[in-house]
């Protein structure tokens, strides 16, 4: 399952070193599973392996534990940095544009009686606000993150067989996957209300206005798409796949799924998560994920602006059209990955890597990032439940 157990489900790899063979830099544990393309060279973690004869060790001794939870907690500031960034910008923007607006901090605090504050939270300006300190913030942290991490900007775009048609298939599986999700949280909602506790609706409604609905499918459909894949499949992913591919998938999916702040998209964040990190990988590029993103948070939108639709008949028409639509590209999606995806699954660690991603419990950076994500999740989602 996950890459933390010390022993993989299955090992890709023979058992036998061959000490008479070098180790490959892009491929040092050898596992036939791995695109050796996207690997970073193993020789930033574990200088030795150029030395002849040398084989590396099963458990990873202090010089390539102190590297790699070193990458480890990279990732893991850049999580953090973005989750903490974007809320103390975001705040301090709206403060400073209300303060223009004439609402003190203490009018804001004890009720605004100008109508300034409705206006700036029902207007094209908080989530344009919202899309430029999130946007800029990811692209910023993922431009520092590769610095750092020594990743140039291009390498993550060296797109390796990738045709339309593939592309078309991915993007189809994508929205599949995002019905799968919407099951998995109904039946989740049901089991919560069984129990006496509503899970918290979330408000993707910005179309108040022709700006405001404007801004929403600029930022839902371009600009999250692409500095978010930046950012978790980009940066994060990259990183983390030094200590292994299938680590670097599952994490960077945990911190894209707890970064939205709230369960049901959590839960769409995790499963396409899993799902982009693997044909990144595949692909050695950002490319597939984008597009695939770009085409989930696009289908999404066209039901939101089908809901604001002023007549109830059109919206009717409407909503019953991408209905019908949504679902039987969710039924052929399934039938593409049990044609296809499901034949090429999430690469296996070997044992060697196995031991490795184990360090991600001794990584304290990476640690208190999700220790704070999730915090925030389960504040955000207790403040909906309480509305």
């Amino acid at each position: 399952m996950y890459p933390f157990s010390e022993t993989p489900t299955r090992n890709p790899v023979s058992t036998t070193a061959d000490l008479s063979k070098p180790i490959d830099p892009q491929n040092p544990f050898d596992n036939l599973m791995e695109n050796p393309a996207y690997r970073t060279d193993y020789r930033r973690i574990l200088p030795e392996i150029v030395l002849p004869g040398y084989e590396i060790p099963l458990r990873p001794e202090r010089g390539e534990r102190k590297a790699l939870r070193r990458c480890i907690n990279i990732a893991g500031l850049g999580s953090l940095a973005s989750c903490l960034l974007s809320q103390i910008l975001y705040v301090i923007c709206m403060f400073v544009i209300l303060a223009l607006m004439g609402v003190s901090f203490s009018a804001y605090f004890g009720g605004d009686t100008s109508g300034a504050v409705d206006y700036f939270e029902n207007s094209s300006i908080a989530i344009g606000l919202n899309a430029i300190v999130f946007a800029s913030l990811n692209v910023l942290i993922a431009w520092v993150g590769c610095r750092m991490m020594q990743t140039p900007i291009k390498s993550l775009f060296q797109t390796q067989k990738l045709t339309p048609v593939k592309a078309g298939r991915y993007v189809v599986t994508g929205i599949s996957l995002q019905c799968v999700s919407g099951v998995i949280y109904t039946i989740l909602s049901w089991l919560f209300s069984k129990t006496g506790v509503q899970l918290g609706d979330v408000d993707f409604s910005y179309t108040n206005s022709g700006k405001s609905t404007l801004m929403m499918i600029l930022y839902a459909c371009i600009l999250a798409p692409v500095t978010e894949e930046l950012l978790y499949r980009g940066f994060l992913m990259k990183t983390l796949s030094r200590v292994g591919t299938r680590f670097a998938i599952v994490i960077s999916a945990l911190m894209f799924g707890l970064m939205h702040g709230n369960i049901s998209q959590m839960i769409l964040a995790f499963v396409l998560g899993m799902y982009l990190g693997k044909i990144d990988v595949r692909h050695n590029s950002l490319l597939p994920s984008i597009l695939v993103h770009m085409g989930v948070n696009s289908y999404a939108t066209l039901f939101t602006l089908a809901d604001a639709v002023a007549s109830e008949q059109v919206r009717l028409l409407l909503s019953t059209f991408l209905g019908l639509m949504y679902y039987g590209l969710a039924i052929f999606g399934l039938i593409l990955w049990f044609w296809k995806e499901r034949k090429e699954p999430l690469p296996y660690p070997t044992q060697k890597q196995a031991f490795r991603s184990r360090l991600f419990w001794s990584s304290p950076v990476m640690l208190a990032a999700v220790v704070l994500e999730a915090l925030l999740l389960i504040a955000n989602e207790a403040a909906m439940m309480a509305q």
